[in-house]
């Protein structure tokens, strides 16, 4: 696959996002049930139609999924990246 230069700014953006979440929160997600991740994502929808900065609640929204996605991968016991 060709390298999507938007694509890998995306991902370092939600680096960077989920990072200095991390930093200010601690890195709960993990230990958080999932019905809660799931509040905390539609939360972050409604929040991309009311904020200022719409590219930043996208960021958001997508590290949302991605912890979804990982904890489901932990889970499962696979935990394969593409």
């Amino acid at each position: 696959m060709k390298s999507d230069r938007y694509l890998d700014e995306f991902v370092e953006s939600m680096r960077e996002v989920m990072e200095e979440h991390d930093l200010q929160k601690g890195c709960t997600w993990p230990n958080t049930p999932d019905h809660i991740l799931i509040d905390n994502l539609f939360e972050e929808i409604k929040e991309f139609e009311t904020k200022d900065d719409p590219d930043r609640e996208l960021l958001d929204i997508a590290n949302s999924c991605y912890i979804l996605w990982a904890k489901r991968k932990k889970r499962n016991g696979r935990q394969k990246t593409f």
